[in-house]
């Protein structure tokens, strides 16, 4: 019951924090254990959430042994099935980890028919990329002896932003794999077995993932992808995010291809790609604004639809942010007084927005009451307007920089320094033509 409770609590978490979750796939996934979730980790604690809200079946977790030092917090983990893992950070310098306790936890939860993820590259870290993966998910799956069919079920996380409040995440699930393949090779041989299955565990993901070989390939399949909506509408994120992450994992796959066999053509098209959204960004302008859609709109129209928007939405927006700034700011400055990694940033803000949130809002519901009105139905109305005024005003003042930037663009950019931009978009769009013919 307990569990259940979290869970829509969870899911209702999530679906504010993020833009837009989409799920692929989990037709795929078994209706119960033994299963072993495998998943890539760059989100901290909002993977493992994303997995339990995702799936139909309870969940128990795998996590690393530093967070049970508390005795309280300890209890609350063991009640939702948490099995500790002692990684050499856990241990005393000079000391090798022994999770013989660990193993046989998780081979218990699995005779009982249970499934937990298990995050198998380790650490999390905010990066496009599928880090080495460690073998210990093969080693706890090859030496499980219990009844029923063990699998192993890849799930990939791949989020437009990992860290930004209103991104947006696509949970890709894989085809499961059977344990039960492997186990011949590991009666011969244990130590290859597990190299093969841990081998075969990260292609399972991999299929699924962009990956990088470092920031500066990171930032440059960023602006890439960005870049494809020119070309390719699909690529963005805001009118089908699923079919934009798919791109962006084919872009990924194709800078790659093309680094091994054009590197001349790489260099020089990462070059002026990297340029062109280096005068963007001193211009403070989007690339948007070199598209053919919007050159062919009508300035004069675009101002008076903007300025309609925003002269009638302007008490909604001055009510919203009034009402909800307070909560929405604090948790940004709450992580920011942490001083924690740049990977906890989503799970603290979330967390705190939680409790926030809703406690603002009944301080100003027992305000309203006390010292404005006290009927019960304007209450209500009010209590029911919090939210709605707050997401109002996040539109608002996105809508507010979009006409700032239309302004900049029409009365700040020089004549001559469109034509060039624009000349450099075309030239862009015919090398990256060029590489996927070559391709």
């Amino acid at each position: 019951m307990v569990y259940e409770l979290m869970r829509v609590l969870v899911r209702i978490c999530t679906s504010i924090y993020f833009k837009r979750i989409v799920a692929a796939g989990l037709e795929k996934l078994p209706d119960g254990g033994p299963t072993i979730i495998v998943a890539n980790h760059p989100n901290t604690l909002i993977d493992p959430l994303l997995i339990a809200a995702a799936v139909k079946q309870r969940i128990g977790f795998v996590a690393n042994a530093g967070i049970f030092s508390n005795r309280a917090l300890a209890a609350f983990f063991r009640y939702f099935h948490v099995i500790p893992i002692f990684r050499k950070k856990d241990v005393a310098p000079g000391d090798k980890p022994d999770n013989t306790q660990a193993f046989a936890q998780c081979h218990a939860y699995l005779a009982q028919g249970g499934t937990f993820p298990i995050f198998p590259e380790g650490s999390s870290y905010y990066e496009i990329n599928l880090r080495e993966i460690k073998t210990g998910t093969a080693r706890i799956a090859l030496s499980y002896d219990g009844p029923g069919e063990l699998r192993i079920a890849p799930i990939a996380l791949d989020y437009s932003d990992a860290i930004q409040f209103r991104s947006m995440v696509r949970v890709t699930a894989g085809k499961p794999m059977a344990v039960s393949a492997y186990r011949e090779a590991y009666q011969r041989n244990e130590v290859e077995a597990v190299e093969a299955l841990t081998a075969d565990i990260r292609k399972a993901l991999a299929k699924k993932l962009p990956w990088t070989t470092g920031k500066d390939q990171e930032d440059l399949l960023i602006k890439a992808h960005t870049f494809t909506t020119y070309a390719t509408p699909a690529a963005d994120l805001h009118e089908d995010p699923q079919r934009s992450l798919f791109v962006r994992k084919q872009l990924a796959d194709a800078l790659h291809r093309l680094r091994e066999t054009r590197p001349e053509l790489y260099q020089r098209t990462s070059a002026r790609l990297l340029a062109f959204f280096d005068a963007l960004s001193a211009d403070r302008l989007t690339p948007g604004f070199y598209t053919h859609a919007f050159q062919q709109r009508s300035f004069l129209a675009l101002c008076v639809g903007y300025l309609a928007e925003l002269l009638l939405l302007a008490p909604i927006y001055l009510f919203g942010s009034i009402t909800n700034y307070l909560p929405y700011i604090l948790p940004s400055l709450v992580f920011k007084a942490s001083r924690l990694d740049i990977e906890y940033k989503a799970p603290v803000q979330m967390i705190v927005g939680l409790i926030l949130f809703p406690l603002f809002y009944a301080l100003e519901a027992w305000a309203f009451h006390n010292f404005i009105d006290q009927r019960t139905w304007t209450n209500l109305l009010f209590l029911l307007a919090l939210p709605v005024a707050g997401y109002a005003s996040m539109w608002y003042w996105t809508q507010l920089r979009r006409f700032a930037r239309i302004l900049r663009f029409r009365f700040a950019v020089p004549e001559e320094r469109k034509r060039e931009m624009l000349h450099e978009r075309d030239a862009l769009l015919e090398a990256m033509m060029e590489a996927r013919k070559s391709l």
